[in-house]
């Protein structure tokens, strides 16, 4: 009774839709990375994503990848960003996929360009800087949203992210994946960017 209390507003439709989604392939996404599910068991349980994949990506069994620093909303803390930068290369590995790029390289040649932690969103120059690192792809994180849900005013830490990644092929500027991920997360901002990127790259773990 007193949880209900809190609660000034109630919930809409939309809004239990969305927590569902967000939950849903969160959860997936953990369980076929563990092993537990199968690509065809998970399509069954119709996990929702938003993405879209050049048959290009398919061309390699493995490819080099660069990632690259975030490129964040002003209300995001440095430490929310940075800790992101580096969970985005482990989500990576973890599809079988990809290969990377040391993130001390990726560091020194954008410190050499005069580029700053506020990220890289263009493809094109994405492009270029990961054919310096020696990469065969680079990935982009484009931070689109942080915010608190008023529906939670008795969690102050509760927080909802989204964000975009693409996948860019380095010789032919080619976007070889694209997708938004959403993220909730009570304990703050760097929770729901985690869960927001693995919603985002969940496909790719699809065999």
């Amino acid at each position: 009774m007193a949880g209900q209390a809190s609660r000034k507003n109630p919930e809409t439709r939309t809004q239990r839709t969305a927590r569902r989604t967000c939950l849903l392939t969160a959860t997936a996404w953990w369980l076929t990375a563990a092993g537990c599910f199968s690509a065809s068991q998970m399509a069954a349980l119709q996990v929702p994503a938003n993405f879209a994949k050049s048959p290009s990506l398919d061309s390699k069994q493995v490819w080099r990848v660069a990632v690259f620093p975030p490129a964040e909303q002003a209300d995001v803390t440095e430490p929310a960003s940075s800790a992101l930068y580096d969970y985005a290369g482990m989500v990576l590995m973890r599809t079988g996929r990809f290969s990377l790029v040391d993130r001390s390289a990726v560091d020194k040649l954008l410190a050499e360009q005069q580029f700053s932690y506020t990220g890289v969103v263009d493809p094109g120059t994405a492009a270029r800087l990961g054919k310096l690192l020696g990469a065969e792809a680079v990935m982009i994180i484009n931070i689109t949203k942080v915010r608190h849900d008023p529906f939670w005013d008795d969690s102050p830490e509760q927080r909802d992210a989204e964000l975009q990644v693409k996948i860019v092929s380095v010789e032919t500027g080619e976007v070889l994946y694209s997708a938004v991920g959403q993220g909730s997360n009570f304990e703050g901002a760097a929770g729901a960017l985690r869960m927001a990127l693995e919603t985002a790259l969940y496909p790719l773990s699809r065999k």
